[in-house]
């Protein structure tokens, strides 16, 4: 019995579109990388050590810092998630401030629980009646930074789910002016920098630190990703020894290392054909109007219903996977990888749906945090139906995943305006995994 292995090997699956990641699409990307059971080895004389590098890992780590502008360079086992947790609780000590994206990955918010930080939200603007959003504005931060002088550092995801980004050379400098470090979560933007047409990379805008989800958008297994850093700080790396494995996969940072190729040998002017076909089909989308920059690759295709319908119909219909479905609309993915025929199958397919459903508008609503992150990870739970949660303390947090954006944080009180947008949106086909049957978790 093998349902995964069959899931895996169903041939309508098989043979899907695919517009979301992993940035290989399925095998496409790795040109001249063979994946073979004979690469997965443990750590030998031969091999190296991760944790450890003296030899092939360490020069392959320092090409990986060259091709990226860093001091250092460190392969992740285990996602950017390793990444987040590991910036975090190697620049910020219990009890001390950070400035953070309200509209952060769900691993920040682990990453409070584990070192006991204190965040300080500041809330991105939103567009789109509450469904979409830009990134944090220098001005954003410098109100947060004087409000908060006491602060350690400053967290803020760049880009963000959608493919925008603000002017993160500016937030740099006003960050350092005041003393600071700018820690950004980075995922989404591994292939910032391949082409003029994209934008720059985070890390050249001035980060102190970074990480980058390389199987997102560039050609590496699902898993992999990359920590980069100005300096070497020790906490960082004792960091990442304790959240990663002891016994990494060198099929993964074998693949990690290709990716690193590919970013430096790969030509621009296959981005420059992608983003010609991007312009040829979907015009809109080369586009900024919302914010600094806006990663062309990445649609945000609109529709007059929502968004989940939409998906649902591509998937059903059109065997077509879309990344994400959110309120007036869905999230692609393309990478240079893709044909000019399958972007132009997804067009035409976007434009046969009809709209059979309304759209999803949330005005947002207000939040407020009664006990901390870290409280709310060790406090004893018990489990209720969401309608009758309100007036009590998350304990678990209540996220639509993806993108993995928390609308409830753990420790915050929940109202009844945040579990009517709940369930409208668990009604309208988003997946929340933290609410389950219609329960969630409360203190006890």
């Amino acid at each position: 019995m093998r349902p995964i292995y069959d899931a895996l090997n169903d041939e309508k699956f098989k043979n899907q579109t695919q517009f979301h990641m992993p940035g290989h699409l399925r095998g496409r990307g790795f040109e001249n990388f063979e994946i073979s059971p004979q690469m997965d080895v443990t750590e030998l004389f031969e091999t190296d050590d991760l944790h450890s590098p003296e030899t092939v890992i360490k020069k392959s780590l320092e090409n990986a810092a060259r091709v990226f502008g860093a001091d250092k360079a460190y392969y992740l086992v285990n996602g950017s998630t390793a990444g987040v947790l590991s910036m975090v609780l190697g620049f910020v000590c219990e009890g001390e401030k950070i400035i953070a994206d309200r509209f952060c990955h769900k691993s920040f918010v682990s990453a409070l629980a584990l070192s006991g930080a204190v965040p300080v939200w500041v809330k991105p603007r939103l567009m789109e009646k509450g469904t979409m959003w830009s990134g944090c504005t220098k001005e954003d931060i410098e109100k947060a930074i004087k409000e908060n002088p006491d602060a350690k550092a400053v967290y803020i995801t760049a880009p963000n789910y959608f493919g925008f980004m603000e002017d993160i050379g500016a937030i740099a400098d006003t960050v350092h002016k005041n003393g600071m470090y700018l820690l950004v979560d980075g995922a989404h933007g591994a292939h910032y920098g391949m082409s003029e047409k994209l934008p720059p990379g985070v890390m050249a805008l001035g980060a102190d630190a970074v990480c980058m989800s390389l199987h997102k958008t560039l050609p590496s297994l699902t898993q992999t990703a990359i920590l980069l850093t100005k300096g070497t700080h020790e906490r960082v790396e004792a960091a990442l020894r304790m959240v990663q494995t002891s016994s990494p996969s060198y099929l993964f940072t074998s693949s990690c290392e290709y990716a690193v190729e590919y970013y430096e040998t790969c030509p621009k002017e296959k981005w420059d054909a992608l983003y010609e076909n991007v312009k040829k089909y979907f015009p809109e989308q080369t586009d900024c109007k919302n914010a600094i920059y806006k990663d062309f690759s990445r649609l945000n295709i609109k529709t007059k219903g929502s968004g989940f319908h939409l998906a649902k119909t591509l998937r059903e219909k059109y065997n077509i996977a879309v990344e994400c479905a959110y309120g007036q609309g869905v999230i692609v993915i393309l990478t240079p990888f893709h044909s000019e025929e399958e972007i132009k199958s997804l067009k035409a397919a976007v434009d046969k749906i009809e709209t059979v459903d309304e759209e999803i508008s949330i005005i947002p609503f207000e939040t407020k945090a009664v006990k901390t992150v870290r409280e709310a990870f060790f406090a004893k739970k018990k489990e209720v139906k969401l309608n009758d949660a309100v007036g009590k303390i998350s304990a678990s947090g209540i996220m639509v995943y993806p993108p993995g954006i928390y609308q409830i944080l753990p420790g915050e009180e929940i109202t009844k305006e945040a579990v009517d947008a709940i369930n409208m949106l668990i009604a309208k086909g988003a997946e929340v995994p933290t609410v389950k049957h219609s329960n969630c978790l409360i203190f006890e």
